[in-house]
């Protein structure tokens, strides 16, 4: 019978045959092994080769694999593999969802949280691919879904993880049962009440203006609640699978804004600790309400205007500002090492957490940054700055001229790089760490599915642009991986006394 091991160097590689002979993949520190056999100087494990099948397609098989560290690595089998119950590792993965969102933290005890989901299938293959075995009778259990705004490619992805349980392929089908699901409170309208378009100041809900500004006073807690008169397609789609869910266990549904930290009280015996920074509600009316924002100035930026935290030039009523400036913001701290997740944060709303932070209320200063909106143009240099972060990911990737944003844009990643606190700090793009290959010249072959398109030149994705962290709250990896077997862009920082992240070798065994 196999017995559950962990990973405990950076890097591992798993071999077909012993001796080290016929690599198959690299495991990472915390990666969960089946051990069958251990001796002093190999184990053998359950493991999974992924092999091109003869139409090109890449099918997962399960195999017999060895890890045996090198002779010149100075390591034993026992500095390299550990019982399970004495993992400390926190796992954060940033996936590659193209244009949208999509991050799936674990706890050393497995306690898994999505945060948001893309809108695309994406992030429910990868989900499948790792959480394999699920049924309706044993489903994964998740802690929490957090979603940090309404913008569907942070959120549509989600149902599609419902979707898969109907998948004619087994191996791509997820079962799962959330616990809780967070969100900001706003929901989004249809854009036409009738015949007629809605204002842009309805088209988050219910409304109170207060002296000049506006404010949304109509936040929803359950989402099931909510009717379907009052959602936009994408919010009517996840709603209808978190009614599914909520049949099959009771799911607790909550509106997070600042200070809600007690949210993630299911965290505490881990010593892992979430502090909710946005999004900063106002009282109005005796109720928690929202400012609805205005519209940034045009770009590009010249210059370092937005380091200035109070001299921001908006102007008229903005839905999509609002939703993404009121996106939830929160920074999870695993021993000394901090992750800030900040949704799709503006411009704006990032002056206003920048105040809060100079002012002492909250603290923004974080390791390893999940950079908001893609790496857009309408960022807040202050925040950067407040942040101070040494490693920095970027979700984004082309799919079509609809989704071009020009993301990341090029100021944003020179502030990303300005404002670290390290003379070297890392900045990935999941698009730009994705490998693609060349597949040549294609033809369409299916006619009734595009009708235009002659001859192409065609590539496939061989690796997705994932970007891996690790860490066991004093030390802190992060890697990529690559369409070359052998080879990982892999980094490693330990705090020094001063906690202070300093460049650290990469072990592999």
């Amino acid at each position: 019978m196999a017995t559950k091991f962990v990973v405990n160097v950076d890097l591992v590689d798993i071999w077909q045959e012993k001796d080290r002979k016929k690599l198959i993949r690299t495991l990472a520190w915390g990666d969960e092994i089946s051990v069958v056999k251990q001796t002093r100087d190999y184990a053998e494990i359950e493991a999974v080769d992924f092999v091109e099948q003869d139409d090109g397609s890449i099918l997962p098989e399960k195999t017999i694999a060895y890890i045996q560290p090198s002779k010149t690595s100075g390591l034993k089998l026992a500095d390299v593999i550990i019982p399970r119950r004495q993992n400390k590792v926190l796992k954060v993965n940033f996936v590659d969802v193209q244009q949208g969102d999509g991050s799936v933290i674990e706890s050393p005890q497995g306690k898994v949280m999505l945060v948001d989901g893309g809108d695309n299938q994406l992030f429910a293959r990868y989900l499948a691919s790792r959480f394999r075995g699920t049924s309706l009778s044993r489903p994964k259990e998740i802690e929490c879904i957090l979603v940090t705004h309404g913008d569907a490619d942070h959120f549509l992805g989600l149902p599609e993880i419902f979707k898969s349980e109907e998948n004619k392929t087994p191996r791509k089908r997820l079962f799962m049962q959330p616990k809780r699901v967070y969100h900001n409170g706003i929901v989004k309208r249809p854009e036409k009440k009738g015949s007629k378009n809605r204002p842009e100041a309805a088209m988050l809900g219910p409304t109170r203006k207060v002296g000049k500004d506006l404010f949304l006073t109509g936040l929803e807690t359950n989402l099931l609640k909510v009717d379907d008169d009052e959602m936009n397609a994408p919010f009517k789609t996840w709603k209808n699978a978190l009614a599914t869910y909520n049949k099959r266990a009771k799911v607790e549904f909550r509106r997070l804004a600042i200070g809600d930290n007690d949210a993630f009280d299911f965290f505490n015996e881990e010593d892992i600790k979430v502090e909710v920074l946005g999004p900063l509600t106002t009282e109005v009316g005796g109720k928690p309400a929202l400012k609805f924002l205005g519209k940034p100035p045009r770009g590009p930026r010249i210059g370092h205007e937005s380091l200035d935290v109070d001299d921001l030039k908006t102007s008229g009523l903005s839905a999509s500002h609002t939703i993404n400036g009121h996106s939830i913001v929160f920074r999870m701290t695993y021993g000394r090492i901090s992750y800030l997740f900040s949704g799709d944060l503006n411009d704006e709303a990032g002056r206003y957490l920048t105040r809060e932070h100079n002012g002492g209320n909250i603290n923004l200063k974080a390791e390893v940054f999940k950079v908001p909106h893609h790496g857009s143009a309408d960022f807040s240099g202050a925040f950067i700055q407040a942040v101070a972060p040494v490693v920095s990911i970027i979700s984004s990737g082309d799919e079509n001229a609809r989704k071009e944003y020009i993301h990341p844009r090029a100021t944003l990643v020179g502030a990303l790089g300005k404002w670290s606190r390290v003379p070297e700090p890392l900045v990935l793009v999941t698009e730009l760490v994705a490998f693609f290959n060349v597949e040549g010249w294609s033809r369409v072959t299916d006619k009734t599915k595009d009708k235009k398109r002659g001859e192409f030149f065609g590539f496939s994705r061989t690796a997705f642009g994932m970007v891996k962290t690790r860490t066991d709250g004093d030390r802190l990896l992060v890697y990529t991986d690559s369409g070359n077997l052998k080879m990982k862009e892999a980094y490693a920082y330990k705090l020094d006394q001063a906690g202070l992240l300093q460049p650290d070798e990469v072990v592999r065994a």
